[in-house]
């Protein structure tokens, strides 16, 4: 398999890059969209193993966006990271990770390896 690719929607520009290193050092391709805004394109681009989706952005519900991406992509593993923790709870069952922020780079990290094994 080429290498793994993982899309990052977050708002938060320190943590997001925080997650795109982390990813990056984890072996994989990682983008970043800040805004919700260039996730479509993104994603035409290349098919990701790992979606890690904020709730709250400025120009998208990461929810909707959860369902968007859970019909195109079937297979890629979805992590909702946020801090509304009940926004969260209605999303069990249709996220595959839940990650309640702050989130720690070595779960972030876990997450990945995990995902590389399983596909390996």
């Amino acid at each position: 398999m080429n290498q793994f690719y993982a899309l990052i929607i977050e708002d938060d520009p320190r943590l997001g890059v925080i997650f795109q290193t982390a990813l990056q050092q984890a072996g994989y391709a990682a983008d970043l969209d800040e805004n919700g805004n260039k996730y479509k394109e993104m994603l035409s681009a290349r098919e990701p193993q790992l979606v890690i989706l904020d709730l709250h952005l400025p120009f998208a519900f990461g929810g909707d966006i959860l369902n968007e991406i859970r019909a195109q992509y079937p297979y890629a593993v979805i992590a909702i990271v946020t801090a509304d923790f009940i926004k969260a709870k209605t999303l069990t069952g249709k996220a595959d990770h839940i990650l309640i922020k702050p989130v720690s780079v070595a779960s972030l990290l876990k997450l990945a390896e995990s995902i590389k094994e399983k596909l390996n």
